[in-house]
């Protein structure tokens, strides 16, 4: 280490150089020892300040999964309540499908009236062909019996339209054939309409259900259609045709 520069007037005086301590080995035992002295105290305020922005994260991270969650909630909240509707619309439907009284459902009532057509199509089928065979039978006596041309030739006139006749009586069996098709499905929609009702609770809790019906007044009131069969209190055709005799 170089020696401090003397004043001039310390040499005129006679004053001896201090000795200078070396003090080297002093600040280099002192310096490890501040650095550890420096570095714990911020430690602490460092990790603290780390703690507390994890801590703000995780709430923010809480605070977004919350409100996910109550968006999620408020879906199925309104999804819930469109079902409701439908099961509340569905069970007023089933409701309106059901007769009052021991009946039977629409579905078996339009049922019965499709099985009446085709009785009551068959039966005036075979009403025409009876009479078109005894037709086609008095045109062969009268084309036999003919004594000229032209009753010859009428007869065979006579036996060509009955012979249309025939023809055209084919439509009951289609028609029949049909007419069968969507009777059995209707058969087929009412016995799943009527697993439904039992789903529900069956016809009897569903009545609660059943929207209001207007009474029909005037001649709607009397157009109810020819009665069936099994109907009580109506009269038949034979009845009607009684008292015309």
């Amino acid at each position: 280490m170089s020696q401090a520069k003397r004043f001039r007037i310390e040499v005129m005086m006679g004053y001896d150089e201090p000795a200078v301590e070396d003090v080297t080995p002093a600040v280099a035992a002192v310096a490890p020892v501040s650095v550890p002295v420096s570095g714990a105290a911020s430690a602490p305020a460092a990790s603290e300040t780390d703690a507390g922005q994890r801590d703000v994260d995780l709430s923010i991270e809480e605070l977004a999964s919350l409100r996910d969650r109550v968006a999620e909630a408020a879906k199925l909240q309104g999804e819930l309540a469109e079902l409701s509707g439908a099961i509340e619309r569905t069970k007023q439907e089933l409701s309106a499908l059901h007769y009052d009284g021991p009946s039977a459902a629409r579905f078996q009532e339009a049922g019965s009236e499709l099985d009446a057509v085709v009785n009551a199509t068959e039966q005036a089928t075979d009403t025409i062909l009876t009479a078109s065979e005894k037709i086609d039978s008095a045109a062969a006596h009268l084309g036999a019996s003919a004594i000229d041309d032209i009753g010859r030739n009428q007869a065979e006139e006579i036996a060509e339209q009955v012979v249309n006749i025939f023809e055209a009586c084919n439509f009951q069996d289609i028609t029949g054939q049909r007419i069968t098709k969507v009777v059995n499905a209707l058969q087929f929609i009412d016995e799943r309409v009527s697993r439904m009702m039992e789903i529900w609770g069956g016809a009897n809790d569903l009545a609660a259900f059943a929207p209001a019906t207007e009474e029909a007044d005037g001649d709607e009131a009397l157009l109810n259609g020819p009665a069936l069969e099994e109907h009580n209190g109506h009269a038949s055709q034979d009845d009607i045709d009684a008292l015309f005799a």
